[in-house]
């Protein structure tokens, strides 16, 4: 009797994945547990193994498709079987590939979550301004100035002679330049529609959710760093001193400051769940890592109990899986509270969107000149009230113009 390799559900919240690479082919022989195939899911790329031993008899998906949790993607056959011409997987029906992306962007589908969400624009990249003077045959060099006045006088750059270095037309080239008609000369390039990957859709979507259902409101507050950077310079010269390979982070220190803090304030450390607030026994810090296509949250545990150096090689070890598409589902589902951090990016401060079920997410800024740096705290108002959060924000301030406490918890 032929095997139907089946779409595992490889994550708690995976519905569908997307078959991104065959890592066997027809005719293999193949054990159980072996890796046949693999998945783009909400989360990560994961690897699909072979439930039974067997011979690949044939694909059944096609690459790129998307595809249900229970859905065919290929048929196994035992060693010595014959399988019917006429045999058909069972499972749940497959998804039909997406459509290649046209010329024209086409509406992208709603996509399916815990709440309904209205259909979105295609993302469009566009590729050039509107109107870009350009040469008919091949490329001019041209200085921008010279490129901004022939566009406003209708000039073809290709028929002007440059006089700067190796010919390159400049703004004093374009007096005697022959005109061509009054219309500059141009060149669209088409809108293009960029397709979702499962992770961008998952994120959409939840989201979308988070932003339309979950009640926000946002606190700040600005924070001295000068005794936290102080420590943290100590720190690192005696790890140094000692042949040890750990540099404790500005982020590191915010993860301990903030687990100290939700541990001050354990009714913060909560969940919304719909007739019930949830307070969670554990402390389990959720940060935002920038992977290729999109961004994930893995989590460090008992963020409270841990000490500065665990935390910060702990989160090079998950930050560096993260980015390999390592990360066990354990690893990134779940959390208490979240912190994303763009100011090693040199923004100054923002606000984040929540992680539903989660009731809070602290958005830190880049330090400025005078060790300064900006943390704005989204909350769940269905959860925290303003005094709650004002507290938990102002510990956690404390904890980093105070730092002691960092090392000594």
């Amino acid at each position: 009797m032929p095997i139907d390799l089946l779409m595992p559900q490889l994550s708690p919240t995976m519905t569908e994945g997307r078959l991104a690479k065959w890592l066997r082919k027809p005719g293999d022989a193949i054990k159980a547990g072996d890796v046949v195939a693999e998945v783009e899911t909400d989360k990560a790329t994961m690897e699909v193994e072979a439930s039974e031993d067997g011979i690949i008899h044939q694909f059944v998906a096609e690459l790129g498709t998307d595809l249900p949790v229970g859905a065919p993607i290929a048929v196994l056959a035992k060693k010595g079987e014959t399988v019917p011409a006429d045999y058909a997987p069972r499972g749940k029906a497959a998804a039909k590939p997406a459509p290649q992306a046209e010329a024209a962007p086409a509406p992208v589908a709603v996509v399916a979550g815990p709440a309904p969400v209205p259909a979105v624009a295609p993302v469009v990249m566009n590729l050039a301004p509107a109107s870009v003077a350009v040469a008919t045959a091949g490329r001019v060099v041209a200085s921008p100035l010279a490129k901004r006045l022939a566009a406003q006088q209708g000039l073809d750059l290709a028929r002007v002679q440059g006089s700067g270095p190796r010919g390159r037309v400049v703004a004093a080239d374009l007096q005697n330049a022959p005109r061509s008609g009054g219309q500059a000369v141009v060149r669209r390039l088409p809108d293009s529609a960029i397709k979702l990957t499962p992770m961008r859709k998952a994120i959409a979507a939840r989201l979308t959710q988070s932003k339309q259902t979950v009640p926000h409101f946002y606190l700040k507050m600005r924070v001295d760093l000068t005794q936290a950077l102080a420590l943290r310079s100590q720190l690192n010269a005696h790890y140094e001193a000692r042949g040890e390979k750990t540099k404790i982070s500005v982020n590191d220190l915010i993860i301990k400051a903030s687990g100290l803090a939700l541990a001050q304030y354990p009714a913060a450390n909560a969940a919304w769940n719909t007739d019930s607030v949830v307070q969670f026994g554990n402390i389990d810090i959720s940060v935002a890592v920038s992977i290729e296509g999109g961004l994930i949250t893995p989590i460090v545990a008992n963020a409270d109990q841990k000490t500065l150096m665990n935390i910060s090689s702990e989160m090079k070890t998950l930050a560096s899986d993260a980015r390999a598409n390592k990360l066990k589902p354990e690893q990134y589902t779940g959390g208490s509270f979240s912190i994303s951090n763009l100011g090693m990016y040199g923004v100054d401060e923002f606000t984040a969107i929540i992680n539903p079920p989660q009731a809070a997410i602290l958005a830190v800024g880049a330090a400025d000149k005078n060790n300064l740096l900006t943390l704005t705290l989204s909350v769940d108002h269905r959860v925290i009230d303003g005094a709650l959060g004002a507290e938990l924000l102002g510990a956690i301030r404390a904890n980093l113009e105070a730092p002691v406490a960092l090392v000594v918890s």
